[in-house]
């Protein structure tokens, strides 16, 4: 099954994003990701991550996510701002 992945952080915008992206391996060059979508507006950033398995989720988290946050000066308290919505799809279309 597909896993989605939603993150929406409160103050942080589509700059601090492409910040952070900058860190980690091209979207296209990431292991199991389908989809990606990513904006902002006055309540903060929305990423959306639709991936293969959920473990292809946690592994790009762990070995490129987390570290880019790091190495773009960006860790404190963005988990504390962020709601996150996660679940297996039971239907999925990509064209």
């Amino acid at each position: 099954m597909a896993y989605v992945h939603i993150a929406a952080t409160r103050g942080n915008t589509i700059e601090d994003f492409r910040t952070v992206t900058a860190k980690h391996n091209p979207w296209q060059d990431i292991d199991g990701l389908l989809a990606m979508a990513a904006g902002s507006d006055d309540s903060g950033l929305h990423v959306m991550t639709v991936w293969a398995s959920k473990a292809h989720k946690d592994r790009f988290e762990a070995e490129q996510l987390f570290p880019a946050f790091q190495a773009a000066g960006i860790v404190a308290d963005v988990a504390a701002s962020t709601e996150f919505t996660e679940y297996e799809t039971g239907e999925l279309y990509v064209p």
